[in-house]
């Protein structure tokens, strides 16, 4: 499947360059998808189930099998020239990622993987008789007896799931207008992160640059604030250039990854704010 705990496939969106003798010939816009091939190959055994989901069914017949890049289906392909040209390659991607999360689902409900998002725990050193409760007899808050009450460990759980006692988050850096993400500035701030993650003790789990936006999947250690992680990463990453490289606004979840139309109405926002 690719993932540690369950299905995972990716949706590529970029710009091709042709060249042809001495000089670029032209430029396209293309989508690409990669599917683990544990999905494919287990939705391609049921396609009956999915008679009625076309897209589904389009992608099983085109799809090839590419060795460690799994099963590969492009998804369609514009010339940057053509009007609406990123409008289209934008759409091909969101509905990709669309397809791809309903094949994840039904392997997901088949083997029983849904709301497996692991376990954390946390620690708490205060003494047992600092606790207050609500007694629910007398209707008033009390101090807990009992050491019974109250252990010195904790079980969480949150839905984007926990890993060697860390917590899942999905960031979401909105790129400043005009900004150009070029090769240097994708090295700065690769180097960046790393060593702001190096220095909240955080792991990142993922990080994917997309037009207009990078999307980063940390674990951070349940004792650091994810906002003062964030908001350092951020700050250091526009202190890189004369220009801030992200925008004020940035989109967190702990619950599961964004989807499509989550991102674009947070694109939207952050533009209206810069």
């Amino acid at each position: 499947m690719w993932g540690e705990d369950g299905p995972y496939s990716q949706v590529r969106l970029c710009e091709e360059t042709r060249i042809l003798h001495e000089g670029v010939s032209r430029v396209f816009l293309v989508v690409e998808a990669e599917i683990n091939p544990f999905t494919f190959e287990y939705v391609r055994v049921y396609r009956r189930k999915f008679a009625g989901d076309e897209a589904i069914l389009q992608l099983l017949d085109h799809a090839e099998y590419r060795g460690k890049f799994g099963y590969v289906v492009s998804a369609g392909e514009v010339e940057i020239v053509e009007e609406g040209a990123h409008e289209f390659a934008r759409r091909q991607a969101d509905m990709t990622v669309q397809t791809l999360i309903r094949m994840h689902a039904f392997v997901m409900r088949e083997f029983g993987l849904e709301g497996n998002g692991g376990f954390a725990v946390m620690e708490d050193d205060a003494p047992h008789d600092g606790h207050l409760v609500w007694d629910e007899k007398t209707e008033r808050i009390e101090a807990a007896t009992g050491v019974e009450l109250w252990d010195d460990k904790t079980l969480i759980q949150v839905s984007a799931g926990m890993r060697d006692n860390t917590m899942r988050f999905f960031v979401a850096f909105a790129f400043t207008d005009d900004f150009e993400f070029k090769k240097e500035s994708a090295e700065a701030f690769a180097r960046t992160l790393k060593k702001v993650a190096e220095d909240f003790r955080t792991s990142i789990e993922n990080c994917e640059i997309f037009m207009g936006y990078v999307l980063i999947t940390a674990l951070l250690p349940l004792d650091v604030a994810p906002a003062d992680f964030i908001e350092i990463a951020r700050e250091a990453c526009n202190g890189l250039h004369t220009k801030p490289m992200f925008a004020a606004q940035y989109l967190v979840t702990n619950v599961k990854r964004p989807t499509p139309d989550q991102i674009a109405a947070f694109l939207k926002t952050s533009s209206l704010q810069t």
